[in-house]
């Protein structure tokens, strides 16, 4: 007997923090079941053990949406919609975010798909719901446990994780959760719903970006019943269902304003301008990094104090290299010729000391040890030099230096000051820099369009005390990396950020070198999503200059892409990790060279502009490293202990999984 028709309402949730891959300790994983997991293969007594993903046309996927669009159009739309409580469906699951069923068959194989979600038949058949940005151990188990997450998705402008009450962002409930309205589960088992066009819907392959949460209650659709159950029934085309006379428009819940990102800003001089350009300089003039050294065929730590590009159109590029030691010694600068040969401070962890003394006593400051009985003998053996630039680059990375103040503002209280740049830790940071940021997963990217350093009088009248203090703040667009099929490599899709002139170059070129390999190998475009415009951030909470994968992780990312795993998952150090501080303002330092002490000869100088020097510096023959020099372990703290003293910074043999194993689990 054909059931009668009953029309139901679609809600749409625009936003989404959905991950299909997360960073966990610098592993690249699935966020879903593994693929072990996924493997359908009967034991040795017939029976199965796996997970399914679940179709948006199943039946349980249908009840899911059914309970999660009842109670978010009852918290978000009031009581003025009550009579459509129980006639609401959420079109679907926010991006990225998966439903799949847990099935235990018995041994002879039997299973049947049931409607509700927690299963029902005469097996185990669990559905859980990934993509909790925080890995697939956040699984949840029913709509009413994914329901607060999903009303802070749709409600919360400014996307802070702290007002999310569910389980997974807020493990300690303070409250006890509304009850969930109850939905009435009629016997039509399946569910046909045609959306009607209207301004404030989108397909469901259509990725809807650059605004707020939205929740849309377009026209009635209706459903369709004709026959038995099916196991995975289709979506067919139904007649709308008439609107009811009292209401001549669909009703509209509150549609914040479209996401506008911020203008970039202008480079003062042809250093900043070379900086925002793609395939440039790999590091800056005042920035301490891992290169090279011909003559131990090992790697050193070091402050780049000049580069220069060729005069002719060879299109070479040099950087002078200050080797980082202790106070006696007197190391000359040595020329690196090729961006191979150097590395960012923050893309290794530092080995341990050689000398058994500076093991046993890690809290010991640069500043702080006795030099002169270190090379004396009287702590054990060692290497002073190699040591002191490890503690001289460790004592770097907790200070910052603002440069070239651009404008003074009088603020609520005192001053505020913005400045164009940045020596933050290891790093030069420009204003138009994209920079990796701690906030939310720590895998977002903000663009920097300010760099504000707040000054307020001292109220404090204790004898030697600081006249003033100081926070120094960071405005700018956050972006998310984000993803959307491209079944038709040879038709890609076009991505919505390829109209935003906002992105800076350097983002956009990396994204479509990427993309070169993502289209025709996983059928996958990725893309910068903006998911919150002219913010403002601590600036202890930024990781770290964003550096190009094309530039710095090819082998890694080529690998990943060839095993299905991502394409944003490199991981790289942030500020704070080597010496254990994590997230901290450090120290101001009102000169970037005085920052360094002791660790750099007396008179040495930082070069500004790309000019080559006009007398030639005396360059050692550079050999290309024995191995790849990729394989130096980038995981947080790592150290090596027990190796000898000849081997020293030659990173060769060290293995990278610590980092970069997309086997298991980097969105940057």
């Amino acid at each position: 007997m054909t059931q009668p028709l009953t029309s139901f309402w679609p809600i749409f949730a625009v936003k989404s923090d959905g991950h299909d891959v997360v960073n966990q300790k610098g592993r690249v994983v699935r966020n879903g079941p593994t693929q072990e997991q996924l493997d359908r293969t009967p034991n040795d007594q017939g029976q199965c053990d796996f997970y399914r993903l679940i179709e948006k046309e199943d039946p349980k996927h249908i009840d899911w949406r059914k309970k999660l669009g009842g109670m978010l159009l009852r918290e978000i739309g009031g009581k003025q919609h009550e009579d459509k409580w129980q006639q609401t469906i959420l079109w679907d699951f926010p991006e990225n975010y998966k439903l799949y069923e847990h099935i235990k068959t018995k041994a002879d194989g039997q299973t049947k798909t049931v409607k509700n979600h927690s299963g029902g038949g005469h097996d185990r058949q669990d559905a859980y719901l990934y993509g909790n940005p925080k890995g697939p151990k956040k699984r949840y188990r029913s709509p009413a446990d994914f329901f607060p997450h999903l009303l802070w998705l749709c409600t919360d402008e400014h996307s802070d994780y702290q007002n999310c009450t569910c389980k997974m962002c807020s493990p300690v409930q303070l409250e006890v959760e509304k009850p969930a309205v109850k939905i009435e589960v009629r016997p039509e088992p399946v569910i046909v719903i045609k959306k009607e066009a209207t301004p404030a819907t989108a397909t469901p392959n259509q990725i809807v970006t650059g605004r707020n949460p939205i929740v849309a209650v377009p026209s009635p659709a209706r459903r369709s019943v004709s026959g038995p159950p099916a196991a995975s029934p289709s979506l067919k085309a139904a007649t709308p269902n008439p609107a009811p006379t009292q209401s001549t428009t669909a009703p509209q819940i509150r549609a914040p304003p479209v996401l506008q990102s911020s203008p970039l800003p202008q480079p003062r001089g042809n250093e900043q301008l070379t900086d925002s350009r793609y395939g440039q300089f790999i590091c800056r003039t005042g920035e301490v990094v891992w290169f090279y050294r011909p003559k131990t065929s090992a790697w050193g730590l070091g402050l780049v104090t000049r580069r220069w590009t060729a005069k002719d159109s060879s299109g070479g590029k040099a950087y002078l290299v200050q080797p980082l030691s202790h106070p006696l010694d007197n190391a000359a600068p040595e020329v690196v010729t090729t961006d191979e040969h150097l590395k960012p401070w923050l893309a290794w962890s530092a080995p341990a000391c050689t000398f058994a003394y500076l093991q046993q006593n890690p809290q010991l400051r640069y500043d702080q040890v006795d030099w002169n009985a270190l090379l004396s003998g009287q702590y054990g053996q060692g290497i002073a030099d190699v040591d002191a630039s490890i503690m001289a680059a460790k004592a770097i990375d907790a200070t910052y230096t603002l440069f070239e103040r651009v404008k003074t503002m009088p603020g609520p209280v005192g001053e505020e000051r913005h400045y164009n740049g940045i020596f933050l830790g290891a790093e030069k940071i420009w204003r138009g820099d994209p920079v990796r940021i701690r906030l939310g997963q720590g895998i977002d990217l903000m663009v920097i369009t300010d760099i504000v350093e707040r000054v307020v009088p001292n109220p404090t009248q204790k004898p030697g005390a600081a006249q003033t203090s100081s926070q120094v703040l960071v405005t700018g667009d956050i972006y998310s990396y984000s993803t959307m099929p491209a079944p038709d490599p040879s038709k890609p899709p076009t991505a919505p950020s390829e109209s935003n002139i906002n992105i800076p170059i350097r983002m956009r070129e990396d994204m479509a070198w990427r993309n070169r390999m993502l289209v025709p190998l996983n059928q996958t475009l990725g893309w910068w999503r903006l998911i919150a415009s002219n913010s403002r951030v601590d600036m202890a909470d930024i990781k770290g200059r964003w550096y190009e994968t094309s530039l710095l992780f090819e082998e890694s990312f080529t690998k990943a892409v060839k095993q299905n795993e991502g394409g944003n998952g490199i991981w790289m150090n942030a500020r704070g990790d080597a010496t254990g501080a994590g997230r901290s303002v450090g120290l101001h330092r009102p000169d970037r060279i005085v920052a360094f002490g002791n660790a750099l000869p007396k008179g040495t100088q930082l070069l500004d502009g790309l000019e080559p020097p006009s007398q030639p510096v005396a360059s050692r023959a550079h050999h290309a490293p024995t191995s790849e020099i990729q394989g130096l372990d980038l995981g947080v703290g790592a150290t090596t202990t027990d190796f000898s003293i000849d081997d020293f910074m030659n990173v060769d043999h060290l293995d990278d999984g610590a980092g970069v194993d997309f086997g298991h689990d980097f969105r940057f």
